[in-house]
């Protein structure tokens, strides 16, 4: 009986092992969802990865050192970037899009991204109001007159619109979430977990490969060979 028990305790640790260190496909509904329409991406020859967020989540500020970490891993044809989600009629975005969309101007999402979420997260410094702002960038090192500019240029208003129009046509509805390859939509609340979310959207990376390396010409037969080497 003891032995019977012990086998039993075994089988069931093993079932366990197994199930952490294997994983199945991800699945098309259940991890991640088809776009209705496939994207064009801007960066040719590349995989390209999309992160939409809002600097005034909290699920988005929870999983940004996970992003981080991941961003790192990714080899060079993966191609990733930031995209600040714009929801019609929600006013508490604006002022955080117009953030996002400065720092672009400036080349410095990757490197204050982190920053601004610790202060609006954390530190609960209202980033929308432009004068705490302005001095508040500063502080970062961030040349105050040059973004500035970037924050009230014409060119700011019409990425503005842009940020809306890509939260329509990605049909964002929630963030964090991410686009594969203007193919494929997934996030946390989709795979259940954050470790998860990372290995679908790594396979969902290897399905593209996959599909964008050429066919291998096909092998000829040695009689086909031997014939041609006759005709010459």
């Amino acid at each position: 009986m003891r032995f019977a028990k012990l086998f039993a305790r075994l089988l069931a640790t093993g079932l366990a092992l197994a199930a952490l260190t294997t994983h199945a496909e991800p699945r098309a509904g259940v991890d991640f969802d088809y776009l209705s329409s496939a994207k064009p991406t801007d960066a040719p020859g590349k995989i390209e990865v999309i992160e939409f967020f809002w600097y005034g989540c909290p699920h988005c500020f929870h999983l940004d050192p996970k992003v981080e970490a991941w961003v790192k891993t990714l080899p060079k044809d993966v191609s990733f970037r930031r995209e600040h989600a714009m929801w019609d009629g929600r006013s508490d975005m604006t002022g955080h899009a117009k953030i996002f969309i400065a720092l672009k101007a400036l080349n410095q999402v990757n490197a204050l991204t982190p920053k601004v979420f610790e202060a609006v997260q954390q530190s609960k410094i209202e980033l929308r109001d432009e004068k705490v702002l302005f001095d508040w960038v500063a502080k970062q090192g961030v040349n105050r007159a040059q973004f500035e500019a970037a924050y009230k240029s014409f060119s700011a208003q019409s990425q503005f619109t842009r940020a809306s129009q890509l939260t329509r046509d990605y049909q964002i509805d929630g963030v964090p979430t991410f686009i594969i390859n203007g193919k494929y939509k997934t996030s946390p609340s989709k795979t259940q977990s954050e470790d998860k979310l990372f290995v679908v959207m790594n396979e969902l990376i290897a399905k593209e490969r996959a599909g964008l390396k050429p066919a291998k010409a096909e092998a000829k037969p040695a009689v086909a060979v031997a014939a041609e080497k006759k005709k010459s």
